[in-house]
């Protein structure tokens, strides 16, 4: 039952099928004008976008009400008169093909739709309608279809119409023939036209019976074979004799044959569309000689052409174009582009973006080929344009310059080289005038402009006489053997001066006849060259006269270390002469126990390319024995190659003499302060133990601090013994085979009592027996240590380091106090040096530790040397042969 009406439904299971109906369907009371709606079922529900919920008890036209975007279809008056009428009747009314659109759900938009629906009533007991069934069916797709058929068919009968129109009025000939006798059938205007006759002499007729001329000439044969085949034929520029104005000629005439069917398909006849081109075939063989003309002129001097359409960008190009690019054969614009080279890619696109400005297409731009070879090419093109003047094609030319442009880029060097050169290059008519002059020539010659250089004569160049030379021998001998060479005076222009030139003059050929066009000439200014001699000589002389009169000998040797060269002083020193001097003679005069040392210092300073230092003695000119310290310095080549040594030698006789004055005062001082301090520190000692003995400890600790200070100039006075005994050569070694390793424990753990304030830290790695004077070693050791306690105030660690390496011993004291600076770190082995600066005052001492320290370890068969860095502390080493 529905609310306001008393209409029972069926339930149960005719309700579930119902629902699940295909057919879209929905009940409708019979309650005109209202007519609400029962009930509906899915189909329904889905074809109109709808919900139960919406429909169910409302009137049909309150939920569907008319078309809002159809004005004419009229679609619910038509639907209540479907109403009225199955209600009426009590038979199913069919309303079809009407238009009602559905809202598109959740737009405002609305779906096209039409439709066919049936209204079946349905009656109650007593035989009248309860309610109907109305069931509507899309048929969009259907209606549209119909639709699209009926404008088909109207389309069609106008475009026949249309297509007959076109027919008879097209500009190309078209004709159909039929039958055995290829019978004109139809026929328009313009192929009528073609044959020169109207078309009632044609319609109807067998072609050949009128066209006779044309019989006989293939085309039967064409006509036929496509009606029996089906294939079409396709003619281009083909010859047709025809009759025309009462004359026979031939025509050309493009044309095709196509086969015609009637309405079941069987092939009837042939439909022939023709036109003439009579006048295109004749033009394009003009213009195929043509083109075969200016192929053969491009060939012959090796133009390559190309045709680009501006539109499609397709390009056609001869085979010459695309080997001048590098191909065996024409490609693509793209493959051409691909080979350009990057540098010149801006140039063709900028000349390209000009041509279609200025209608004209130039650049020159380099090509790289397959094998990576560059040569470079000059394009050129004209752009066509169309009716509208909007380019659509360039055509063009390619060459390739790469010869030229060599020659070109030769030449531009050549003139640069010739524009800077400081040397006069002239070019000389047969005429005597100068055809070109260079800025250098124009300036050495005095000319101020380039016309003043053509209208003077070359007699002006040249002194009268010096001008007579030029005639009788410069010129003949230039164009008689082809050149020239040798000095000559020349004039300047502005200031008259007369100087002297070295000329090269050359004949210059033409090189088609091999006759005499013109004379090179180069000329170089001889003023500085001569100046520069004299000046060497100057220089040369003055440094002979310097050497000659020094006070020093001055000696070169060369790589083999054999002398080349002694001043004048080491002659007068020696006696001998200075050739006998050369090679090794210059040992001569040294003293025989001196000369194998001499020579075996210098050679080792040779072989390493060291420094040489030498001191040796000399039998002299006077007869007396003179010492001399020599010391050279290797030289190298402009190359860099080693060329030999350059030294010099001096006379250290008065020095050694004052150095042995000195050696034997200090010894003799020395050894008589040695028996007075000995007696001091004695007495010292005595007087402590008794002041200690009395309790008076602090004139005691007074006592004992001389004693310590008494100890230090007793160390003082010992090392100046050593040096003297060392220059000598009388210092005594006594030489024993020891233990190295427990000597340095030893001593280490004695020197340890002499610090607070450091820790001497030991690291060993190995040690051996060496063949030595073992107190010597221990006062080297010992002075080391010292040094290291000494130089270090700031720090708290002295590090001893033993060690075995190759055969030999080492031993390194490493402190971290202030360190040598790397310039002075070799002299700290020699005699009385002492840290230079302010802290010379700041570490006493004379300076002679480290000296006789090295005189003991050299004498010894060691080494001694130092590493150190300033500010981070030094490391002294030395190191002595094991016995093996």
């Amino acid at each position: 039952m529905v609310a306001g009406m008393s209409v029972t439904l069926p339930q149960g299971a005719y309700k579930e099928i119902f629902y699940k109906s295909t057919a879209a369907m929905l009940i409708i009371g019979n309650d005109s004008p209202h007519y609400t709606m029962l009930d509906v079922n899915d189909a329904y529900l889905k074809t109109t976008y709808t919900r139960r919920e919406d429909i169910i008890g409302k009137p049909v036209f309150g939920v569907f009400p008319a078309n809002p975007t159809d004005n004419e279809s009229r679609n619910v008056e038509r639907t209540i008169y479907s109403f009225e009428q199955a209600i009426a009747t009590k038979i199913t009314h069919v309303m079809s093909n009407y238009r009602y659109d559905i809202p598109v759900p959740g737009t405002m938009d609305f779906e096209e739709r039409y439709w066919t629906s049936s209204n079946s009533p349905v009656l109650d007991d007593k035989g009248n309608v309860a309610y109907f069934i109305h069931s509507p069916h899309d048929v969009t797709q259907l209606y549209q279809i119909t639709e699209k058929e009926k404008a088909g068919v109207e389309a069609l009968r106008r475009q026949q119409e249309q297509l007959y129109s076109i027919f008879m009025q097209a500009p190309v000939g078209i004709a159909i023939v039929e039958g055995a006798e290829y019978r004109v059938t139809l026929i328009n205007g313009s192929m009528a036209a073609l044959y020169h006759k109207s078309k009632n002499e044609l319609l109807g007729k067998p072609i050949f019976d009128v066209l006779v001329h044309a019989r006989g000439r293939g085309f039967e044969e064409l006509l036929a074979r496509v009606m029996e085949t089906g294939e079409p034929f396709r003619g281009y520029g083909l010859p047709l004799v025809l009759e025309r104005m009462g004359e026979t000629m031939e025509v050309f005439v493009d044309f095709v044959y196509e086969p015609f069917r009637n309405m079941d398909g069987v092939i009837t006849g042939v439909i022939a569309i023709a036109i003439e081109v009579t006048n295109q075939v004749r033009g394009r063989k003009q213009l195929s000689d043509a083109e075969e003309r200016a192929r053969l002129a491009a060939d012959v001097v090796g133009l390559g052409t190309f045709d680009l359409d501006l539109l499609s960008g397709e390009m056609i190009t001869t085979e010459r174009f695309a080997h001048i690019f590098g191909f065996d054969r024409p490609v693509s614009r793209k493959d051409y582009i691909a080979v350009m080279h990057p540098e010149d890619m801006g140039i063709r696109q900028a000349a390209h973006e000009a041509a279609l400005a200025t209608g004209k297409l130039e650049y020159e731009a380099r090509v790289i080929w397959k094998d990576q070879s560059v040569y470079w090419v000059r394009v050129e093109g004209r752009v066509i344009y169309d009716e509208k003047e909007k380019p659509i094609r360039i055509l063009g030319t390619l060459l390739d310059i790469t010869e030229q442009r060599i020659a070109k880029e030769e030449q531009q060097k050549l003139r640069s080289l010739v524009d800077n050169s400081v040397d006069l290059i002239a070019l000389l008519n047969m005429d005597g005038f100068n055809i070109y002059l260079n800025e250098a020539g124009k300036k050495l010659l005095g000319f101020e402009h380039d016309e003043q250089v053509k209208h003077t004569h070359i007699s002006a160049l040249h002194p009268p006489e010096e001008f007579a030379l030029v005639e009788n021998d410069v010129l003949p001998s230039t164009m008689q053997k082809g050149k020239w060479a040798g000095i000559m005076m020349v004039r300047h222009l502005g200031n008259a001066e007369v100087f002297p030139v070295f000329n090269n003059c050359f004949r210059i050929d033409d090189p088609v006849t091999g006759l005499p066009i013109a004379i090179g000439a180069v000329m170089r200014d001889l003023r500085p060259e001569l100046a520069a001699k004299q000046a060497l000589a100057n220089s040369e002389q003055l440094l002979k006269n310097i050497t000659t009169a020094a006070p020093i000998t001055l000696w070169m040797a060369d790589e083999n270390g054999a002398n080349t060269y002694v001043n004048q002083t080491w002659a007068d020193w020696t006696g001998n002469r200075l050739e006998e001097n050369m090679g090794v003679g210059w040992l001569t005069p040294v003293l025989a126990e001196d000369r194998e040392k001499t020579e075996n210092s210098f050679q080792d300073a040779f072989r390493r390319q060291k420094n040489f230092d030498a001191e040796f003695r000399i039998h002299h000119v006077d007869g007396t024995i003179h010492w001399c310290h020599a010391t050279g310095k290797p030289y190298n080549r402009n190359d860099g190659s080693f060329a030999g040594y350059i030294g010099a030698c001096i006379d250290i006789t008065e020095q050694k003499h004052m150095q042995q004055q000195k050696d034997d005062f200090i010894g003799i001082a020395s050894h008589e302060l040695k028996t007075p301090v000995t007696s001091i520190k004695g007495y010292t000692q005595i007087l402590e133990r008794m002041l200690t003995r009395k309790g008076q400890d602090q004139e005691a600790a007074m006592m004992a601090r001389m004693n310590v200070q008494i100890n230090r100039l007793n160390n003082l006075i010992g090392d100046l013994l050593d040096v003297t005994k060392i220059s000598a050569g009388k210092l005594q070694f006594n030489d024993v085979d020891f233990d190295f390793y427990p000597m340095v424990k030893e001593l280490v753990e004695d020197l340890r009592l002499t610090t607070d304030q450091h820790e001497l830290e030991e690291m060993h790695t190995g040690s051996g027996t060496v063949h030595g004077d073992r107190d010597r070693i221990r006062q080297v050791i010992t002075n080391l240590v010292t040094n290291a306690i000494k130089y270090s105030p700031k720090a708290t660690k002295i590090i001893i380091h033993c060690s075995l390496e190759h055969g030999e011993v080492v031993l390194c004291v490493q402190d971290f106090g202030i360190g040598i600076p790397k310039e002075k770190q070799e002299k700290v082995f020699e005699q009385f040096y002492r840290v230079s600066g302010d802290l010379q005052h700041t570490f006493p001492g004379l300076g002679l530790g480290l000296y006789i320290s090295s005189e003991i370890i050299k004498r010894e068969g060691g080494k001694i040397w130092v590493n150190s860095n300033e500010g981070e502390g030094s490391t002294f080493c030395f190191s002595l042969p094991v016995i093996k």
